[in-house]
């Protein structure tokens, strides 16, 4: 039998080959990568296994069947991994799992790529149409018992055994090749998306495999951190300003997707009209004007009350039992008590459902005494607008309504003596920007018509840009009952306030058109909100001749060492990836959602070849990049360790003299 007898008589394999390669390489062009794979290999072993299969079955019909599972399986990943780029710029990996029920619970507006969708459906089709043509025109064609059949089936089998060794085995053996290599290495080795590198369906297989069988991260020597890492004069840098705020409340604001541009987008009379709270906050605050993240919610949350995260997996799901003395919550209660005053409560605030991202249990891990969720703040009459209906996707619960009802419980009246931690993570601004009858209800809407501001109707854009301002004016509204509350108990003066953004208006890619950005990767999308209301600190700095705008880089990983500084906390430099905002040192983020290194400068998955870089970059720019770049892998590398191991469950923590 000829070559192309043998063609003709497997032609549904063969064509099922053809169909898995073009939509392969089609997918990965929907997430922005070239139309080709660079490192193929192992999606060849994932299509050399699915082929042997079928070429092991005889029936015809029962090859078209299986072979029609594995495209449209195939087609549904890519689909539902494609949406998930489109809709937050994510590459898929397994641990998302873990966060499922978070992720269902934030889809107000399913915007899929129809386009994307009617192509892979009209390709599936041809696909079948092609198959039972195939299985009439070989009905007639039988197979028969041979030797040389059988030795053909025989050798097959051998083939397919060893293809599934070869799928489990290369993600487990370059999983521990990947645990003997430098971490700086990963600073080097790529200069491309993981879609481009592996393609969207094999790097799902590859990361399921690897991350059941497999780790990257080597902890044979975590003994010896206690030798490398926690001693000699390696302690965060602190600055002039080391201990001035020390014996104030904090009050830490995580705000869901805040922008610059609702503050930048009209005259500064108009603004003042529509957030007066914000202005008069900006106005009394220390700004930090280049202030840069990259993440979701849960890991910048963690950048915030951690100072680190791993280089994969999520501490919220695969951590939330680790000891962490060096947390901030943690070393705040700690410092509190070794100044001698009374610590009245530290607690974090949210209005949504313990569970989501399994905060109930991560916090009190962190060092808080509880955390207040939705279910407790009914108590205080607050309403869950969100789980208003069978879905449980109503609309967001106000800061407004969430600060009213909730003053007394997160703003205590403290004496010289006594302090008091709250951390509060805001939910109005969080996306999506569909019109809501609760602003209606508030008259934003309203309001907007009265100053003649973000219109109606202009665009689907300028419609969710619409929403997004109104919901910056509900966060508004809430600051202002947030400080009249302090202001009223006499605490305003000694509490040191953070507003601290997130990430950006990444849903409905909003910050792309409200900022007017075309192109796919720039560092101005991510530049977003952090401002620190602080008396004491103000006045030092004014003394000491510093602007109140703080100009340099500064990143959400720098929160942590920035408080501990200005409240006159040591920690281990080790084991925080930033630094306070208060000296020249800049850092840098490196992102585990998305596989990116930013700063204000540039973008990039590797040094080899930038995606981003502003006007005048030159190779000081770059020579700072790599510096810094380097200093924070090595950094990785350590908190990896300690995460995987859980350190201190059985190493004992000393805070720095």
């Amino acid at each position: 039998m000829n070559i192309i007898d043998k063609i003709f008589k497997n032609r549904i394999t063969c064509c099922y080959v053809f169909f898995a390669i073009f939509i392969e390489l089609l997918g990965i062009t929907f997430t922005d990568c070239f139309p080709y794979i660079t490192e193929p290999w192992y999606a060849l072993i994932l299509l050399a296994l699915a082929t042997t299969i079928l070429l092991v079955i005889k029936n015809n019909l029962l090859r078209l069947i299986l072979s029609s599972l594995f495209l449209g399986s195939q087609i549904i990943m890519i689909i539902g991994f494609t949406y998930l780029y489109d809709s937050n710029g994510t590459y898929f990996d397994w641990s998302m799992f873990n966060q499922k029920n978070d992720a269902f619970g934030t889809i107000e507006d399913l915007t899929l790529n129809w386009n994307m969708i009617c192509i892979y459906s009209l390709i599936f089709l041809v696909f079948i149409v092609i198959g039972i043509f195939a299985v009439y025109s070989l009905k007639k064609i039988r197979l028969q018992n041979t030797v040389h059949q059988k030795l053909h089936r025989a050798g097959m089998s051998i083939f397919m055994t060893f293809s599934i060794l070869l799928t489990i085995c290369m993600p487990v053996i370059n999983g521990i090749n990947e645990s003997n290599s430098s971490y700086i290495d990963k600073l080097y080795n790529s200069n491309y998306s993981v879609y481009q590198r592996l393609g969207i369906t094999s790097n799902a297989i590859y990361e399921f495999i690897s991350g059941q069988l497999a780790t990257s991260v080597d902890i044979s020597d975590v003994n010896a951190l206690s030798e490398t890492l926690l001693i000699g004069d390696n302690t965060l840098d602190t600055s002039d300003y080391f201990g001035v705020s020390e014996g104030n409340n904090l009050v830490m604001v995580l705000v869901e997707s805040f922008d610059w541009y609702p503050l930048t987008l009209y005259d500064e009379e108009t603004t003042a009209l529509l957030y007066p709270n914000i202005v008069k906050f900006m106005s009394d605050s220390i700004v930090c004007d280049n202030f840069y993240s990259r993440e979701k919610t849960d890991t910048a949350e963690m950048l915030m009350l951690l100072g680190s995260n791993p280089s994969d997996k999520y501490i919220n799901y695969d951590f939330p039992l680790n000891e962490y003395p060096y947390s901030l919550p943690n070393l705040f209660s700690s410092s509190v008590e070794s100044n001698g005053n009374e610590l009245l409560q530290i607690k974090s605030f949210h209005q949504n459902d313990g569970d989501f991202y399994n905060r109930n249990v991560l916090h009190e891990s962190l060092g808080f005494e509880e955390l207040v969720d939705i279910n407790d703040m009914a108590e205080f009459g607050l309403q869950n607008t969100w789980d208003e209906n069978d879905w449980g996707q109503g609309e967001r619960t106000l800061d407004s309504k969430t600060i009213e009802a909730m003053k007394d419980s997160m703003f205590l009246s403290t004496k010289e003596d006594e302090q008091f931690f709250t951390f509060y993570i805001s939910l109005v601004m969080h996306g999506y920007y569909e019109e809501r009858e609760s602003f209606k209800e508030e008259g934003y809407y309203d309001y907007f018509d009265e100053l003649n501001v973000f219109p109606k109707g202009l665009s689907t854009k300028g419609d969710y840009l619409r929403t997004y301002a109104a919901a910056v004016m509900d966060f508004d509204k809430a600051l202002g009952i947030m400080m009249t509350d302090l202001e009223e108990k006499g605490c305003l003066d000694n509490t040191t306030i953070l507003l601290i953004a997130d990430h950006n208006t990444y849903y409905n890619n909003l910050a792309y058109y409200a900022k007017n950005i075309t192109e796919q990767y720039n560092s101005e999308l991510y530049r977003v909100p952090l401002m620190i209301y602080d008396t004491k600190l103000k006045e030092a700095m004014i003394e000491n001749g510093d602007s109140l705008t703080v100009n340099k880089f500064t990143t959400t990983a720098d929160i942590v060492p920035t408080v501990l500084d200005i409240f006159g906390i040591k920690g281990w430099d080790s084991l925080y990836l930033g630094k306070t905002i208060f000296i020249d040192s800049e850092s840098i983020i490196y992102s585990r959602a998305y596989g990116i290194f930013v700063t204000d400068k540039l973008i990039c998955y590797s040094a080899n070849e930038l995606l981003y870089q502003c006007e005048n970059f030159d190779e000081i720019d770059l020579a700072s990049f790599v510096e810094r770049a380097e200093k924070h892998l090595s950094k990785l590398e350590f908190i990896d360790k300690i995460l995987y191991s859980d350190y201190f469950a059985t190493h004992e923590y000393t805070s720095p003299t």
